[in-house]
């Protein structure tokens, strides 16, 4: 996966530019709103929608 402009915050949902990322993967990230600092609570934008398309199958 490429290096995304952004990731989002799963706490609050709030984007975020600052972090580092390395083979694909979130090393290190800090949300400006809430300070979350997981790396395993972000996402991706392109990781989102995915998650949302299967979500919203899963309704169906």
């Amino acid at each position: 996966m490429a290096l995304p402009e952004y990731l989002i915050c799963m706490e609050c949902e709030t984007p975020t530019y600052v972090f580092e990322w390395a083979d694909g993967k979130v090393l290190e990230a800090l949300c400006p709103m809430c300070g979350n600092d997981d790396p395993a609570s972000f996402i991706s934008e392109e990781d989102l929608e995915e998650l949302v398309a299967a979500e919203e199958e899963d309704e169906e």
